[in-house]
């Protein structure tokens, strides 16, 4: 199921993006949006299947559907890619489910590298759409605000500061001190590159590797209010990830590992945030915003479209 979604080629903004890409033009010359859909799916999760395809059918757009790696069966040759070492480095467990979850996305983005196209929105299988999704994915690809991802989804309920509003109202910005979940986001074929780069062996889940700005260092940005929103009727099958082996390290050090990763992990995302927030709204509003309370979570100020 393949195949360029339909768009409105007339929209405004044409500046180069930050992470590789002239907003709303391809750079094979023909000045024509290239976004694509791509959708990651298990070929057993028939009924999520069924749906997504539905869904998206009835908002009008085209889309490819892509297998995901079973995390119950992860093939022999993606071994390799498995940062073991790393994990235990960290104190974290191997989520089998979590690292199939990668392995299927990684693959999208390495086509998305070698073939195109230039933007590409990324979808899981278990979500809802929001009315006004293909709006807000016309927005994105003729938006003239830099970007390398931006996260579609709620993830937590933080504070949320606003950076930039779309032309359909909705916000672009950041959550403090960062977004989380890969449940529907958007991302540049430069960006796509740039991750791969940054990541070259897979560790932990993709929803923290992509939400990581501090360590692959791309313009990433979440959008309120949210488009895509995780389906509640799937509860029974929602862990689908979980249903994958967990691998424990017996290290009596485990703890003290974990807990230092999270240390140094809070530290660098706090010290990233304060130096974006800072360059994005000069020193002394930047600082406000960092120890301030945001725009708080919910449907806050920063959740209202107009």
């Amino acid at each position: 199921m393949r195949a360029v979604r339909r768009v409105n080629v007339g929209g405004a903004g044409s500046a180069p993006r930050g992470d590789g890409v002239r907003s709303g033009e391809r750079n094979d010359g023909t000045g024509k949006p290239d976004l694509k859909i791509v959708v990651i799916s298990l070929e057993r999760a028939v009924e999520r299947r069924r749906r997504i395809v539905s869904d998206l059918r009835a908002l009008g757009l085209d889309f490819e559907l892509r297998d995901a790696v079973d995390g119950r069966d992860i093939p022999p040759e993606c071994e390799a890619l498995i940062d073991r070492a790393g994990s235990r480095r960290d104190g974290r467990p191997i989520r089998m489910g979590s690292i199939a979850n990668w392995l299927s996305q990684r693959q999208a983005f390495l086509d998305m590298v070698e073939n195109g196209p230039e933007i590409m929105a990324v979808l899981e299988d278990d979500v809802d759409f929001a009315p006004e999704f293909p709006a807000v994915l016309d927005a994105l690809e003729h938006t003239g605000e830099p970007f390398g991802i931006v996260f579609l989804h709620h993830g937590p309920r933080r504070p949320f500061v606003p950076h930039a509003r779309l032309g359909t109202g909705h916000r672009l910005g950041w959550v403090r001190w960062s977004h989380f979940g890969s449940q529907g986001y958007v991302i540049t074929r430069d960006a796509a590159r740039r991750f791969l780069e940054k990541n070259p062996l897979v560790r932990t889940g993709i929803d923290r590797a992509l939400a990581r700005y501090w360590h692959h260092g791309l313009t990433t940005y979440c959008l309120r209010p949210a488009v895509v929103h995780q389906r509640e009727e799937f509860k029974g099958t929602a862990s689908l990830i979980r249903q994958a082996p967990i691998f424990e390290w017996s290290d009596p050090l485990q703890g003290a590992r974990r807990g230092w990763f999270y240390a140094k992990e809070g530290m660098r995302k706090r010290i990233a945030f304060a130096r974006i927030l800072c360059r994005a709204q000069g020193p002394l509003k930047g600082t406000l915003r960092v120890v301030g309370p945001g725009s708080g979570p919910g449907t806050s100020a920063g959740e209202q479209i107009g």
